[in-house]
């Protein structure tokens, strides 16, 4: 009587469960960490509604617009904001400027101290400890962006600014100067950009289709605008030892000289 054959591929079958086995443990542990990030979001996400409600309920302006948009808060502010042609700010903004620099200085995002070691106690425990446990740090950034009309500055009034471009930029460095003058923020937390008559909210083109004088200024008006911009989000820690800085960048140094060797042959 013959004897029967061995089954010789029966390893296979436990490896095959092994190894499904093995994703299935990567897959969720891919899940987790994906759950770990969308709550670090979800509770920075939360202090940036609270920030634009306590910004807004302090600020009766019609020529001031509080609203939440991505990652921030975004305040404008539209009106004689600034004297013609020239970066400084009319002396009825002033104290308006210096208020808002003072509320988001007030609101619980600032107020956050991220430099002491998470508390259970703490009301914002699972956003810190979220951000420690992966490495991570709350960034917060307030961004200052100038915008002008296109009508274009008069050959007589170019002396100092020659653009739009420069000059936008330069009403927002005053902004920014101004908020952290009467707010006494740290400066690491400012930016000011000026993007003149780039990035209208009603196109240049339909402003010039006007037929009067009047039409066109009423909607170039609308164009001229400070926006402030209140930003949070969690990033990388910034690297503070110095030699983990140098190997870092000495590593990205030998992977261009190794690329660079591997095109030249």
């Amino acid at each position: 009587m013959a004897k029967p054959k061995k089954n010789t591929q029966a390893w296979a079958i436990t490896y095959a469960d092994m190894v499904t086995l093995l994703l299935t443990f990567f897959v969720l542990l891919l899940v987790i960490l994906s759950e770990a990030e969308k709550q670090i979001d979800l509770e920075i996400s939360k202090l940036l509604d609270r920030a634009q409600e306590q910004i807004e309920s302090e600020l009766n302006d019609k020529n001031i617009d509080v609203e939440r948009v991505g990652k921030g808060v975004k305040i404008t502010i539209r009106g004689k904001l600034f004297e013609q042609l020239s970066p400084n700010i009319s002396s009825k903004y002033i104290p308006k400027i210096a208020r808002i620099g003072e509320l988001i200085k007030d609101t619980d995002l600032m107020q956050i101290n991220t430099s002491v070691i998470p508390d259970s106690a703490n009301p914002h425990f699972n956003l810190l400890n979220g951000l420690d446990k992966r490495d991570k740090e709350l960034a917060i950034e307030i961004r200052c962006e100038g915008h002008t009309d296109d009508a274009p500055i008069p050959l007589d009034k170019r002396m100092k600014y020659e653009t739009n471009w420069q000059l936008s930029t330069d009403r927002s460095l005053n902004v920014v100067n101004l908020m952290n003058k009467y707010a006494a923020m740290p400066l690491k937390y400012f930016s000011a950009l000026g993007y003149g008559e780039h990035r209208p909210l009603i196109s240049i083109s339909s402003i010039k289709n006007k037929k009067t004088r009047r039409e066109k200024d009423r909607l170039r008006e609308y164009n001229r605008r400070v926006e402030i911009y209140l930003d949070a989000f969690a990033r990388d820690k910034i690297k503070s030892n110095e030699e983990e800085l140098i190997q870092m960048l000495g590593g990205k140094k030998r992977e261009r000289d190794k690329t660079d060797l591997e095109k030249a042959s």
